[in-house]
């Protein structure tokens, strides 16, 4: 394996990062300029803080990438965030300019000092942070390139002051952050090495065991003075056995060298009393919680013993140099004393996530409510069977879309396959599938109540939902921070509009699921419409025009804002000039049918055994029979969003397959149609003999076809040679007649719904090479 060049060796020039807003980038970054090298970078998003901060330093950061970069640089590097094909990454490579990622930037880096390299399949940025602390509470002054940082700390790479640019003395200490994700770890040669522990991981990279084995057993090779390993993990135990050189063990095990016992743990701290082989160290209090915690902090003081500090010293640094942990890992957002208490944490394994819930329960919440954003598609297939029973005991799950990262869909599975099998695994717990961060922020809000512990948990993005519930929250006696829709609508609207708070969204769609609606509003008439639909868009709240709900998914996590119904006389006209009838479009679509029959207008009859109201037909232009309802439409009236009525002719608006286009935003109020006339007796033939056609879904919670058909072959026939007549999750199931339809069983959730529907939309778009669209719409 050739070794990459060594930036930190050669002469300094100048050096572009790509992705150096990421945490180990930012870090690198650092190192290099405080080596003299002139450094600039680009990133798809830069947090202005630190954006200021590299600007302050001379340090050129461009929002996005651009291989116009290129001309400022002699060496490239790039984060392990940057995709293969990024045009600016593979033009550097064309171009002959030296490119370098991340890792291997850091080895050089860890290389040239006498460095502690923190490695392992989890606790290593508690770990490394623990370990620089206790170097500067020793007097030590290490240099440090982490993954995070604490609050002491205030950075995670340093001193964030001076210059490094003359030659460092050989015995100058530096802490990294020695991530193996990318197999970069093999090429680092510290002078030691501290694995907290080796767990099957980073399967996007590793395509075995044994290579994962290999990179971790690659860098105890190159290790100059001692391996510090957690005695708790075999596997870590095992590759440190190699090892020709001193060995420190750690950790809870009776093997351990420097080991915890007797440990009691509170929600506020750690006690135990430390022994280094057969000598009692003494009593040892540490202001965090966890039992892992406290093997971050003995993996921390077993790698500066193989430095030559001596243990008196360490053990009377302890308390003060592990006394807080770094960001995002068990971190509060909000006080430990809130009647609602938010914490997110940057788990995102299995046993991190079981680790994490061990410290949560000793907060005794009265709920423990757990949101979870899955990382990687990979991780999230080759580890599913284990992040299944990893939530065990939490009240409520809440599972959000998988984060990325630089995957592409097909290297793994979304979370829906996650869900099915905790679905499966525990069919008591209450475990909700979200699309959005949105939704589950609003629903968090909607639903807190004292007692709740709020645990925001993943390592992509989902944090932000953390920091939105702590902003928005309401504190013991103040004002709450956001108005409700009921607030801002019904004081000016009370006499013109019914309405009702938190609406139970089951009522309105044939599912007959879905968590509530924040505002239902049923306008008296069409003044009343144009009044609502002008202060929803003066104030400020998302407002939907529903109709029967036959083509509606409702979220079980609710929806926000209004979900106006158009229902009475004011909306259910039906009038009739010669061949035209111009029909409300709160009436049925059924009663309609029923109507033209009576009065001998034929034109309709395809949409026999088709439910919903006429104002849902003509928004989606339903259709059977390769024939739909805007075939007869002469133009339609609407409300706009400033409250004004518009006639909108058909010769205006785009009606495709199940589709119409120039509508949105709009308000259907009346539809006028053009049939054909005929005799009572004729149209009611034609209405049977469509009926016999149609499969017959009696009996079953349903929507109809799931999905548009694809241009070459039906949807349905795709899933049913797939087999997807077999399949279920929770209470969802395909239907046994027609394995486009999706039907809702006993005990079903709008989340088993959602989950059934992404496993079939996925296999469909595999078996044409796009997704397909919907016919059921989700809110």
């Amino acid at each position: 394996m050739e070794t990459p060049i060594n930036l930190f060796t050669l002469p300094p020039g100048r050096v572009h990062i790509m992705g150096i807003c990421g945490v180990g980038a930012a870090g690198i970054a650092w190192m290099l300029h405080l080596r003299g090298w002139a450094v600039s970078g680009c990133d798809r998003h830069v947090p202005p803080t630190l954006g200021r901060f590299f600007a302050r330093n001379g340090i050129t950061v461009r929002q996005n990438h651009d291989p116009a970069h290129l001309s400022e640089c002699d060496v490239l590097v790039h984060s392990a965030a940057i995709r293969p094909d990024e045009p600016e990454l593979t033009l550097a490579k064309a171009g002959g300019i030296p490119v370098l990622s991340r890792g291997e930037c850091l080895a050089g880096w860890v290389s040239g000092l006498r460095s502690v390299a923190v490695c392992g399949t989890h606790g290593k940025t508690t770990s490394a942070c623990f370990a620089t602390r206790l170097l500067q509470c020793v007097g030590r002054n290490p240099l440090w390139c982490l993954g995070g940082y604490t609050p002491r700390l205030l950075t995670n790479a340093g001193p964030r002051h001076g210059s490094l640019a003359g030659k460092l003395p050989p015995d100058q200490i530096a802490v990294a952050e020695a991530d193996e994700s990318d197999g970069t770890l093999a090429y680092e040669h510290p002078a030691v090495t501290l694995i907290t522990n080796i767990e099957l991981d980073h399967l996007d990279h590793f395509t075995s065991a044994d290579e994962l084995e290999r990179c971790f057993a690659a860098v105890v090779d190159n290790t100059r003075e001692g391996v510090a390993v957690c005695a708790d993990s075999p596997w870590a135990m095992r590759v440190a056995a190699r090892y020709g050189g001193p060995i420190l063990s750690y950790g809870h095990s009776p093997d351990a060298q420097l080991r915890a016992e007797n440990l009691r743990c509170t929600a506020e701290e750690s006690r135990f009393t430390l022994f280094h082989g057969a000598a009692r160290l003494g009593e040892v209090t540490l202001p965090i919680p966890g039992r892992h915690n406290v093997s971050n902090a003995l993996g921390a003081m077993a790698a500066c013993m193989l430095l030559g500090v001596e243990a008196p010293a360490l053990l009377d640094a302890l308390p003060q140099a592990c006394a807080e942990l770094p960001k995002r890992r068990f971190q509060w957002l909000t006080s430990q004393e809130a009647p609602v208490r938010v914490v997110v944490d940057y788990a995102h394994h299995p046993t991190e996530i079981q680790a994490m819930l061990s410290i949560a329960r000793l907060q005794k919440p009265t709920r423990l409510r757990l949101v979870f954003q899955p990382h990687r598609y990979s991780r999230t297939r080759k580890l599913l069977p284990e992040f299944v029973p990893a939530f065990d005991g939490v009240d409520e799950l809440i599972l959000m879309p998988v984060y990325a990262a630089s995957e592409d869909r097909s290297a793994g599975c979304e979370s829906d396959a996650l869900y099915a099998a905790i679905r499966a695994h525990d069919p008591a717990l209450r475990i909700l599938l979200a699309r959005d961060a949105d939704e589950v922020t609003h629903y968090l809000l909607k639903t807190a109540s004292p007692g709740d512990l709020i645990l925001v948990v993943g390592a992509g993005d989902v944090e932000r939902i953390g920091y939105a519930l702590r902003d928005a929250l309401p504190t013991p006696g103040a004002a709450p921070a956001v108005q409700t829709p009921r607030d801002l609508l019904e004081p000016i609207l009370h006499d013109a509009v019914e309405f009702r708070a938190d609406e139970p969204l089951a009522k309105h769609t044939l599912y007959r699921v879905g968590g509530v609606a924040d505002l239902l509003a049923l306008p008296r008439d069409v003044p009343a419409l144009s009044a609502l639909r002008l202060l929803c868009t003066r104030r400020g709240v998302p407002i939907r025009f529903h109709g029967g709900g036959s083509d509606t998914w409702f979220s079980d996590l609710g929806l926000r804002g209004v979900l106006c119904l158009l229902r009475g006389p004011a909306f259910e006209g039906y009038d009739r000039a010669g061949d035209e009838v111009t029909v409300g479009a709160g009436l049925m679509g059924p009663a309609l049918l029923a109507r033209l029959e009576a009065d001998g207008l034929s034109g309709l009859e395809f949409m026999q055994g088709i439910p919903g109201t006429v104002g849902g037909w003509v928004r989606m232009n339903a259709g059977a029979h390769g024939h739909a309802i805007w075939e007869r439409v002469v133009g339609v009236r609407a409300v706009l969003a400033d409250g004004q009525l518009r006639h909108i002719p058909a010769q205006a608006v785009l009606a495709g397959y199940r589709s119409v286009r120039g509508l949105d935003g709009l308000a259907v109020i009346a539809v006028t149609l053009r049939l054909d006339p005929a005799t009572p007796e004729a149209v009611r033939e034609r209405r049977a003999a469509f009926a016999a056609k149609r499969t017959d879904l009696a009996g079953l919670r349903c929507c109809g076809s799931l999905f548009r058909n694809p241009p070459a072959e039906p949807a349905g026939a795709i899933l049913d040679r797939l087999g997807a007549k077999q399949w279920r999750v929770g209470g969802a199931f395909v239907a046994p007649q027609h394995a486009n339809v999706l039907a809702a069983g006993e005990g079903c959730t709008a989340s088993d719904l959602l989950a059934l529907m992404q496993r079939m939309r996925d296999a469909v778009s595999a078996a044409v090479g796009a997704a397909p669209l919907p016919e059921v719409q989700g809110f």
